[in-house]
This record gives structure tokens, sequence and C-alpha cells, in this order.
């Protein structure tokens, strides 16, 4: 009898702590965000925002942090024959260009990384200075771009130079999990 119970009690702590790791495991992994030309995992405090009319139409997502102030990312997708990854990658260094007119400075040149569903992906990092209450301010921005079966897709992000390490994680573990 003592050795039903201990046995029992065995298991159900196995069982216990099965459960508790897949579900802490679950949680870890993040949101899903799924749109008809991208799909990716938004990691914990990152959440879809409504996308204004007066954005570009490319624009398949506007994403914003909760944890780290004045931090967003939108996501573009760009499709068509005329496309390449130049033509996308001069479509986004003029929104950097246009997003930080006291100047632009690179920080992170151009990389190759390998998503999660293999998809070659490249990525670089921006600084750039704009006008605030008479004051020259820094942002930062991570640049990917990568092609899946929609489209040419570019990620854009910025946040305030002292969140920079911040947003280039999240920004990395969202670029890696793009479909």
């Amino acid at each position: 009898m003592v050795k039903r119970f201990l046995m029992g009690y065995l298991l159900l702590s196995i069982a216990v702590f099965l459960l508790t790791g897949f579900t802490a495991q679950a949680f870890a992994q993040g949101k899903p965000f799924t749109h008809p030309d991208i799909s990716f995992t938004l990691p914990e405090g990152w959440s879809s925002q409504e996308i204004p009319a007066n954005f570009e139409k490319e624009t398949v997502a506007w994403l914003k942090s909760d944890k780290i102030a004045g931090t967003s990312i939108l996501v573009f997708c760009y499709k068509g024959w005329r496309q390449n990854y130049r033509s996308v990658r001069i479509a986004g260094l003029k929104t950097i260009a246009a997003s930080y007119p006291k100047g632009q400075e690179m920080l992170k040149k151009e990389t190759k990384i390998k998503t999660d569903t293999g998809l070659t992906a490249v990525w670089e990092y921006w600084k750039g200075g704009v006008d605030a209450g008479g004051q020259t301010v820094f942002l930062e921005s991570p640049m990917g771009i990568f092609e899946n079966k929609s489209g040419w897709i570019l990620m854009l992000g910025f946040t305030p130079a002292s969140s920079g390490p911040q947003l280039e994680e999240d920004f990395m573990k969202i670029l890696k999990s793009a479909k």
C-alpha cells in the first residue's frame, strides 16, 4: 500500500513537473502575430497596433513595445517582379534618412542570418539624430530584410539610443521567427 502511494506520488510529481515545464516553455515562446503576408512570434511585452490610414500602403504591421518606452517596429511587404533586395534596402535607407534629419550613422554592417524557418535575412543597425525641443536626440534603428512567399519583407525598428540593446535583442527574436 505504501509502495502504491509512493508510486502514485512520484507519477503525480513527474506529471506536475512536465506540465509546468511545458507551460512555462509555451509562454516563454511569445505571442504569435499573423498577417496574410507575414507571421512571426512577438516577445513578451510586444503588441500589434492598428495601422493608421496615412502609413504607406506596403505597411503590414506596426508593432509596439510596452516594456521599452518609445519603441516600435514597422513591417513592410514589397511585392512585384521589380522588387529585389537592393530596391527594398534603398526603401529602408530612405525611410531611415527621412526619420533622422539630423544625420544617420551605420553602427553595424549588413550581416546575413538564417531564420528559424530557413529563410535568409540581412540585418544591419543604424543610429540617427532628430530635433526634440531644440536639442538633437539620438535614436537607433535595426533593419531586417528577407524574401518570403508573399514578397520582400522590410522590418525597421525605432527606439531611444539608451534602449538600443533591448530593442536589438527583441528585434532579432522577431526576425528569426519570421515565416
